[in-house]
């Protein structure tokens, strides 16, 4: 007869079992960390100029690409993009253009900027901003 009761057997089992439950639970959301979805994806325009914005939003094989007529501010100033990366968290990377101007920003750098960040999933605000010198600026919070 071994020296091991039933109850030691079930109790180092399911001991193991829980472990191997809450490993498996801890490495999905590590390698999760840098997904993102965009709640919203925004332009806005801060200059005295109507402005054309040419948007290319990429990631896990998803590729869009928008464009987005802003009037000057104070006007109809402020647009939503709406797509995938609404609902569909990844790695997302937005690129924006405005004339000479060009701004790209990935997952990682955007999880960076986020004061609540965490393993898993995150929520991003991001509004990409034609400044009124006419520059680019990404602004990003939590949602």
């Amino acid at each position: 007869m071994s020296g091991y009761s039933r109850r030691r057997l079930l109790g180092a089992g399911a001991s193991g079992g829980g472990t191997l439950l809450a490993g498996g639970y801890a490495w999905n959301r590590y390698r999760r960390r840098d997904h993102l979805r965009f709640r919203p994806l925004e332009a806005v325009n801060e200059s005295t100029a109507v402005v054309t914005l040419e948007f290319v939003v990429d990631g896990n094989g998803i590729e869009a690409e928008r464009t987005v007529r802003l009037e000057p501010a104070g006007g109809d100033a402020r647009s939503r993009l709406p797509g995938r990366w609404t609902e569909t968290p990844t790695t997302w990377t937005v690129r924006a253009e405005y004339g000479e101007e060009v701004l790209e920003i990935g997952a990682s750098a955007i999880t960076e900027r986020l004061a609540d960040a965490n393993w898993g999933a995150d929520c991003a605000h991001v509004t990409i901003a034609v400044t009124a010198i006419g520059e680019l600026d990404a602004r990003i919070r939590s949602c």
